[in-house]
């Protein structure tokens, strides 16, 4: 089995030794393993060094950010992407491996599954592999990026001036049905690829009464899931198209990436964007 490695030294919770880690547990496997440094803006050169390679498979070992680029870059068309946990978040490794963390057991479980289609969201040919965020509140990224590096004051001034907590500002969510379109108008939406025996996007049209009320829908989402929260209401849909009421451009979060999109915006599921190899269970 011919094998690719990009390997991100600095995402967040990469190890030191992760080169030679990697290799001598795929030495254990009785597996090799081309590895290519893919450090920060490196990772687009990386990935066509490596698929140029042709492997039969690839393993990107860090964060959010390189197992997209990957992935995206793959297509349906290109060898499966076997994703370790090397980030901060790693949200695309739990979409794949669930609450699976340990690599090295991710990598003996995966390495020999069967290659499955990957879905994900489409944004003006831009893919997503988790969620997509819309609406003001998708402003706090600045703010929460301060609290984390404990600059609690800053944090809460840049909340302030950002306007997230606004209310006024609001977005018609369009959902494309067979029977049918399915309306819904909200301060902000959710946009997230779900997974299942049929792929579809799953759309969250969040519609706080006031700045109290954004509260108690997050604690509410805490405790009981954002799916049941109150004032949350939930669509499933294959396409669905974002108007800001005014006309404007609004602001958005995709994968995590702060984005302006314009008004009228259509986010639609590709359902065969790139293949992975899964942790299997059991």
């Amino acid at each position: 089995m011919k094998l690719c490695a990009l390997i991100n030294p600095d995402s967040g919770s990469t190890p030191k030794n992760s080169v030679d880690a990697l290799l001598a547990e795929l030495e254990a496997m009785g597996l090799t393993a081309q590895v290519i440094p893919a450090v920060g803006r490196e990772i687009v050169s990386a990935v066509s060094e490596a698929l140029a390679a042709k492997p039969d498979a690839l393993i990107v070992w860090g964060g959010d950010g390189s197992v997209a680029c990957a992935l995206s870059a793959s297509g349906a068309s290109g060898p499966p992407v076997l994703a370790l946990p090397g980030g901060t978040m790693n949200l695309v490794h739990k979409r794949l491996h669930g609450e699976l963390t340990d690599w090295k057991e991710i990598l003996r479980r995966a390495l020999p599954s069967e290659a499955e289609p990957f879905a994900a969201g489409c944004v003006d040919k831009h893919l997503f592999f988790v969620a997509a965020m819309m609406g003001q509140v998708t402003t706090l990224a600045e703010s929460r990026e301060a609290a984390r590096h404990g600059q609690i004051i800053k944090a809460a001034e840049l909340a302030v001036q950002s306007g997230a907590m606004n209310i006024e500002r609001r977005l018609r969510l369009e959902a494309v049905h067979a029977d049918g379109n399915q309306r819904l108008d909200a301060v902000a939406a959710a946009v997230v690829i779900g997974d299942g025996p049929i792929p579809k996007l799953e759309i969250a049209a969040i519609d706080p009464r006031s700045t109290f009320d954004w509260v108690t829908i997050a604690v509410d989402a805490l405790v009981h899931g954002w799916r049941d929260a109150e004032s949350i209401e939930m669509d499933e849909t294959r396409t669905v198209t974002i108007t800001d009421i005014e006309g404007l451009e609004f602001p958005a979060t995709i994968d995590g990436e702060t984005v302006s999109m314009p008004s009228g915006t259509t986010i639609s599921l590709k359902r065969h964007a790139a293949n992975v190899l899964r942790a299997r269970l059991g």
